[in-house]
């Protein structure tokens, strides 16, 4: 892939696909074109994967590539565990339709800001509760909600890693008992390896009296490494030293549209037959044998007994 088509929501300028490309040594065409075809075949002669391989796009394709630092091993690796961990993860993972979501978004806005940190090629996404409206925010809602909009982004982006902007303006401390350490340790492990996303860092904003309760319980469900990366900022002028104000937006002092305009333009886009069609392909993402197996997920990745199935109590 040598050019990105242009997406008003998720801005990638061809500088930064070389930037991206080059991060890992990896700016050959040819080497980039061979080492698709060599996936591709591989994909089509395993016959766990050939019925979801035909909904993995080769721009998605190429990203989880860039994402295997450009192994073909590593990626064909990538490739088995993303189809697998999905089927793994249903409730997180498969069934979703924006429609799902309308309710929901009344309460919580969730969206990618529309250019990349220019510092490093990460994607930030900001998570805002609405006032007056926590009391109807789910956990899994919101990771589904995620995880539809990482799925989309997969088709569009090119981004190195990402950053996560949570903003409590508008929470107390009630939110926490909708804080399962388990569905957020379930989350971060498809997050992080299924998907394979690289965690720059996650940044809180607003902090109120009991951050270090809400942090505690983000922590239990993270990885040591990932957990380190997560900030409490006591200002914005402390954000601007992890994210240039140019690409933060006004909520936040910034020079970018508001996170209310971008979550209004995001309904837009997924009311599209173009992004339905995307959302329904992402949902066949799946291998046939990983359907069966969520007990083994708790099991290998939570250290659960094989008995604990149902993960999606808020």
């Amino acid at each position: 892939m040598e050019t990105i088509a242009y997406h008003p929501l998720l801005e990638v300028q061809q500088e930064d696909v070389k930037k991206v490309r080059q991060f890992f040594d990896l700016d050959d065409v040819n080497r980039i074109k061979e080492s698709l075809e060599a996936i591709e075949e591989w994909c089509k002669k395993q016959p766990h994967l050939v019925e979801a391989f035909q909904y993995l796009r080769t721009n998605m394709l190429e990203r989880l590539w860039i994402l295997s630092r450009g192994s073909v091993e590593g990626t064909k690796i990538k490739i088995d565990k993303f189809l697998t961990m999905r089927g793994m993860t249903p409730e997180l993972s498969l069934n979703k339709s924006y429609e799902e979501f309308e309710n929901f978004l009344d309460c919580v806005l969730y969206v990618p800001l529309p250019k990349l940190c220019p510092t490093d090629q990460s994607r930030v996404m900001v998570t805002q509760i609405i006032s007056g409206k926590w009391e109807h925010f789910s956990l899994l809602s919101y990771l589904r909600y995620c995880f539809m909009i990482g799925e989309y982004r997969l088709h569009h982006d090119y981004c190195l890693s990402e950053r996560y902007i949570i903003d409590l303006s508008n929470v107390n401390i009630q939110l926490l008992t909708k804080l399962n350490p388990i569905i957020l340790k379930k989350g971060e492990i498809l997050c992080t390896e299924g998907y394979g996303t690289k965690i720059k860092g996650i940044h809180i904003l607003n902090a109120p009296s009991f951050v270090d309760k809400f942090v505690f319980l983000i922590k239990q469900g993270l990885k040591e490494k990932v957990a380190k990366r997560l900030h409490v900022h006591s200002s914005y002028e402390e954000l601007y030293k992890e994210i240039p104000k140019e690409i933060l937006p006004k909520d936040y002092g910034g020079d970018g549209p508001s996170c209310a305009n971008l979550a209004e333009k995001w309904k837009n886009v997924f009311k599209t037959d173009e992004s339905k069609k995307i959302i329904d392909q992402c949902n066949k993402l799946v291998t046939d044998e990983s359907k069966r197996s969520s007990v083994k997920f708790n099991e290998e990745y939570l250290g659960l007994p094989g008995s604990f199935r149902r993960l999606d109590v808020d």
